[in-house]
């Protein structure tokens, strides 16, 4: 773990980089859909590839640890906060640019924004993301999917950079993407830029269909409460939330973590619930769903940080 110090230290070196930001202690929980989190040692906001690609240097050098954060919709990070640095992505790394039928999405652009741009660019294929929290970076290292559809299916090439600062351009074939999950899980690094590969489409019938799909979506799931998103992966074979609501769980709660009354695979924070709290309500909500059913949940949420 940093010492405070070295904290210190690494806060000066990263200073000296242009175009980032850089702030010590920032409380996690107002960077997470939850608002739940502690402090991060080191928060940094990288802007352009040139200065992300300093700032994952200078961090391996110094050897301070490192964690990319998207929008935080998938995360639960614990009360301890996080030692080392938080890397959020902003500026250059979050802008949309359309090429042919391609759009060249920067990792930090929310998902909800590229959906809205692909319609009024007139190109189709995304739809299915449409209501996914998160941004492009998260939704393609998880190989987020709904509605039938998933990365998989439109990116053709991800940029990323390494922790030793060093740029590498990936083919689709090259990120071994399966159900919510890709070989950029185990690579020390980080996702910068995501090519779409997308196809000609009426513009207004996207609109309608990004409006259909976010419609369902708000009927069926706590979409207006903090969460993060489905807590646990579908078994094969079956889903998740039907097999939760079987077992009873919807309405459990443990302190101010509740599971949600209107999807049972949803974990809702009702103000003021810590990550004992909702991890304590995971356990739980797994051990009904084991002794009812004899099926172990995977948890699909990513847990960060310390107690």
């Amino acid at each position: 773990m940093p010492s405070e110090v070295a904290i210190e230290d690494t806060a000066r070196a990263l200073r000296g980089i242009k175009g980032i930001t850089v702030r010590t202690n920032e409380l996690m929980a107002g960077h997470t859909s939850f608002g739940i989190g502690g402090p991060a040692d080191l928060f940094v906001i990288a802007t352009s590839i040139s200065n992300l690609s300093e700032v994952m240097r200078t961090l391996h050098e110094l050897g301070v640890p490192a964690v990319l954060l998207g929008n935080g919709t998938n995360v639960l990070v614990r009360d301890g906060g996080i030692r080392g640095a938080v890397i959020k992505l902003g500026g250059e790394l979050a802008e949309l640019q359309a090429v042919g039928n391609m759009v060249i999405a920067g990792a930090g652009a929310s998902l909800a924004t590229l959906c809205r741009y692909c319609a009024d660019h007139n190109l189709g294929g995304l739809m299915f993301a449409a209501g996914i929290p998160g941004s492009v970076g998260g939704a393609v290292l998880m190989n987020a999917g709904a509605n039938g559809g998933e990365m998989a299916d439109v990116v053709r090439w991800v940029l990323v950079v390494g922790y030793d600062g060093k740029v590498a351009k990936l083919g689709a074939e090259e990120l071994g993407f399966g159900y919510r999950s890709s070989r950029l899980q185990d690579r020390r690094c980080a996702v910068a830029q995501v090519g779409f590969q997308l196809e000609p489409s009426e513009g207004a019938a996207v609109h309608r269909a990004l409006c259909e799909v976010i419609q369902r979506r708000c009927r069926t799931q706590p979409v207006a409460q903090r969460s993060a998103g489905s807590i646990f992966k579908r078994p094969e074979n079956d889903y998740a939330g039907r097999l939760l609501e079987g077992a009873g769980v919807k309405g459990l709660a443990v302190g101010d973590a509740m599971v949600s009354p209107k999807h049972a695979n949803f974990i809702i924070n009702k103000g003021h619930a810590t990550s004992r709290d909702v991890l304590a309500l995971i356990e739980l909500m797994r051990e009904k769903v084991a002794k009812k059913f004899g099926v172990y949940l995977e948890t699909e949420i990513v847990t960060l940080g310390e107690e």
